[in-house]
């Protein structure tokens, strides 16, 4: 196991009666609130009724942004800092899921620096403050309300980055399962994707190849995830099933899950952000699995994808592994390939070169050639 330290600033709330607490606990970072959302589902659920109620209660004052789509972008986070120094906000309040939650980590760190803000995705430059964040999840997935990373994009450059720094911690995150008996079956299933990816790609990529606590950890997260995703895929309103989802998806991009790894390379997600910052109607989850999948068929050597198929799915070939995530797939009802999701076949050449503009930015372009990315392009695209 490699030297390693966690850190985890993050309160987090958890079960069905969390937002009773919102009184009691936002008060003490500050009277005025930006509250971001989505587009309609949180009015028509009737959570942002319930949010804004548990406000007033709390003598917190509120200005909005509304209207956060999937994939976030650049231009939607400047106009939310504007709003957020022109009214002097104290705090931000994220309502809604990864992408709520990521842009008001960037408004929240851009509030200090709006004129540098895209730099600091770009490995430009570095934040040393931000606004307080609260966050009420109502999607599981990303795991965006228990981390430090936000990932936006920026759609003149047609660039979809992350910035990982200590002050996009959210301070408090209510976690009520309840919020996401919503959430469709397509969402749930990419969420569901999405988790998995966080701790699969650390468990195929990382340097420490010991049996030890934290892959044991990871073997048993994924396994839930798979598990729980499932059922709640099926049965939305299944609590356990949303509960446990929801927990999993929270830590599976925390330190305990990179405890003693070493190094290790988010490689499929850096071909993922380059197909959802082009596409941005491709939900990230989604597109992970099927370049997942593509990553798989190109790296049938890999001896710790075999391990993964031995450890999670119980099967000791590659054969039959790539099998049983197939099956999984299709449990979910997610596409196979990118030729399903219309994405045009003359756009593989830009998906390669904006994912060789990641790599490089992430200063890992070394341990790749443009060949292989479009290898697992071709292969995500026609099998």
């Amino acid at each position: 196991m490699k030297d390693f330290e966690v850190y985890l600033p993050t309160r987090i709330i958890f079960g069905k009666k969390a937002l009773k607490k919102i009184p009691k606990v936002l008060p003490s970072l500050g009277g005025r609130a930006l509250l971001v959302y989505g587009r309609n589902s949180a009015k028509k659920t009737g959570i942002y009724q319930k949010v804004t109620s548990l406000l007033k209660e709390a003598e917190i004052e509120w200005i909005e942004i509304s209207g956060i789509k999937p994939n976030p972008g650049l231009s939607q986070v400047l106009e939310g800092v504007k709003i957020a120094r022109e009214n002097s906000v104290d705090f931000i309040l994220a309502l809604g899921g990864g992408s709520v939650i990521d842009s008001a980590k960037a408004i929240s760190c851009g509030y200090f620096y709006p004129d540098k803000l895209w730099d600091f995705y770009e490995k430009k430059g570095y934040p040393e403050k931000a606004l307080p964040l609260a966050v009420i999840l109502t999607i599981s997935g990303t795991g965006s309300e228990y981390d430090e990373i936000s990932v936006i994009t920026n759609e003149e450059k047609k660039l979809k980055l992350s910035l990982r720094a200590p002050v996009l911690f959210p301070k408090v995150s209510f976690l009520d399962p309840t919020l996401t008996f919503s959430v469709p079956p397509n969402y749930t299933a990419y969420g569901t994707v999405d988790a998995f990816s966080h701790v699969f790609e650390i468990y195929v990529s990382r340097e420490n190849q010991d049996f030890d606590v934290t892959e044991d950890f990871m073997v048993i997260l994924m396994k839930n995830i798979i598990k729980w995703g499932k059922i709640a895929f099926e049965n939305g309103q299944n609590y356990k099933a949303r509960a446990n989802l929801m927990w999993a998806s929270s830590l599976a991009l925390t330190g305990l899950v990179k405890a003693g790894v070493g190094s290790f390379r988010f490689l499929i997600h850096a071909l993922e952000h380059s197909l959802s910052g082009i596409f941005e109607e491709v939900p990230h989850g989604l597109g992970l699995a099927i370049l997942i999948r593509a990553w798989m068929k190109e790296n049938s050597k890999n001896p710790l994808l075999l391990r993964f198929y031995k450890r999670v799915f119980n099967k000791k070939s590659f054969e039959e592994g790539l099998k049983s995530f197939e099956s999984w797939l299709k449990d979910l009802k997610i596409p196979m390939s990118l030729k399903e999701i219309n994405i045009p076949e003359t756009a593989l050449s830009e998906l390669v070169e904006k994912t060789w503009d990641i790599l490089k930015i992430w200063k890992v372009d070394h341990f790749y050639t443009r060949d292989e990315l479009k290898k697992i392009f071709e292969t995500a695209y026609t099998q």
